[in-house]
């Protein structure tokens, strides 16, 4: 199956755990609940995902959840769905001394981890090069933009530390035996 593929078909989009058992179990998607909900569900129907990810067999890709060094997010350049909103979520950092906490989240839990734990709570989704058929890109933001985002801009400013590894979904070609 493609990912051009998911676009027919009909989410419950406020079910995602029905939506979430419809692909295992009618299509033989076998991806983490996470990544099925946050990429092959929440944005099968956008055209820019279409456009980038659409040829993508979404049988060939092996995902793992992997921890991945600051220092690597940092410099991802444009190598993400949306690029430039990495950017300008990164800059929100840069107002903290006006704005406050606002500047991390305005949810009191998302606020809280980044505080006590230098990370977020939900992993973003990132594939290998490899699978977008660019096997010089190392790794590419699928999914996790103000994620990201917020963190290179906490690093940048020096707002409050942040873990030196985080957690994200990796996909990458599965092998061939």
């Amino acid at each position: 199956m493609k990912f051009s593929d998911l676009q027919n078909i009909n989410f419950l989009r406020f079910e995602a755990e029905s939506s979430i058992k419809r692909l295992q179990n009618e299509y033989g998607i076998d991806a983490p609940k996470s990544v099925i909900e946050q990429f092959y569900i929440d944005h099968s129907d956008k055209f820019q995902f279409q456009e980038l990810y659409g040829a993508i067999d979404l049988n060939s890709i092996e995902w793992q959840l992997v921890e991945i060094p600051t220092s690597k997010m940092l410099n991802l350049g444009r190598s993400a769905t949306h690029p430039d909103f990495i950017l300008e979520v990164s800059e929100d950092a840069s107002h903290y001394d006006e704005i406050g906490d606002s500047a991390i989240d305005c949810r009191e839990n998302v606020l809280e981890n980044w505080k006590q734990h230098g990370t977020w709570i939900t992993p973003p989704i990132f594939i290998k090069g490899e699978v977008l058929g660019k096997p010089e890109i190392d790794l590419h933001l699928v999914e996790g933009h103000t994620r990201v985002g917020c963190l290179c801009g906490l690093t940048n400013y020096q707002v409050i530390e942040v873990a030196k590894v985080h957690k994200v979904y990796l996909g990458k070609l599965k092998s061939v035996n």
